[in-house]
């Protein structure tokens, strides 16, 4: 009796695990949870095309020292790390990640990305990610906000393109009646500003592009800026080597502490410390021969 009542105890643990084993089974196919041999999360094809770009060249991982940041700010040397290390720490806290383009959708992506920053013992500051949310999330309360996405990749933000391609304010503003370089030279030359002006009414702070406070009246227009940087400088190099554009950031940057703004205000000191990186880099002709104008390393990371 005792052996018997075993078995029957038995048999019935069998059937139970089975039915176990089947019922999981369908719940990982029915949900589309197939197998993850390696780590549990998105596939690695899904989270290759979702997850931002970093926007900054990988730190180096044997660093000790600390490195200028793509926000003009300290990080450590070994920061940010691999594309492909957060993409696997992504796919690792995240059994999906949205793939949609509409606002929220963005937002997540990029909320999720800077969370595997952090649990990769790295600060935003070592990427481009959160000047770039903010440009997103600032989208919440725009009632234009529809067409506004409409114009934009599937990972691009209303920065990117502003740093990308320049603001209509350049297009429209010229430096007309001030002495210096001609409008006509300043709106091509002058770097975008990569983030939306201020309103020059405000009185209260808001957060900028790289994440700090500034002045809600900064930046500037890309147009006032133009006219700044016009009647300071007889002339503004128009080359496309590395030292000229490195100087058309700078004397930008100058126009912009004139008008009282902090540099923080744009994207310009970040990606100018891109450009000044290429100065030791032996491969720097090849670099600068795949970037537009006034298009730098930052900006190009960041429109992948």
């Amino acid at each position: 009796m005792y052996r018997r009542g075993v078995s029957s105890r038995t048999r019935k643990l069998v059937i139970g695990g089975a039915a176990a084993a089947l019922l999981g089974s369908a719940l990982a196919v029915g949900t589309g949870m197939s197998q993850a041999a390696v780590q549990p999360g998105a596939s690695s094809g899904d989270i290759n095309a979702l997850v931002p770009a970093l926007g900054f060249s990988p730190g180096n991982p044997n660093a000790t020292a600390d490195r200028v940041g793509p926000t003009g700010v300290k990080v450590p040397g070994r920061c940010p790390p691999t594309q492909a290390q957060v993409n696997a720490q992504v796919a690792l806290k995240n059994a999906s990640l949205p793939s949609g383009t509409d606002l929220e959708s963005r937002i997540q992506r990029f909320e999720k990305t800077l969370s595997a920053i952090q649990d990769l013992k790295c600060p935003a500051s070592s990427t481009t990610l959160l000047g770039r949310l903010n440009s997103l999330t600032a989208l919440r309360g725009n009632a234009n906000r529809d067409n506004v996405l409409r114009g934009l990749g599937l990972n691009e933000t209303p920065a990117d393109k502003a740093a990308a391609t320049g603001s209509g304010d350049a297009a429209a503003g010229g430096a007309t009646g001030n002495a210096g370089a001609s409008s006509g030279n300043i709106d091509a030359l002058v770097p975008a500003l990569g983030f939306s002006p201020g309103n020059p009414n405000a009185t209260a702070d808001r957060v900028g592009p790289t994440g700090v406070n500034v002045p809600g009246r900064c930046p500037p227009t890309q147009a006032q800026v133009n006219a700044q940087v016009a009647l300071k400088n007889a002339s503004l190099p128009s080359g496309t080597d590395l030292e000229s554009r490195i100087q058309r950031f700078e004397k930008t940057l100058s126009a912009i502490q004139d008008l009282k703004c902090p540099a923080s205000s744009t994207t310009l000191l970040g990606r100018l410390n891109s450009l000044t990186a290429l100065r030791g880099n032996a491969n720097r002709d090849n670099i600068l021969r795949g970037l537009g104008l006034n298009e730098t390393p930052a900006d190009k990371a960041a429109g992948k």
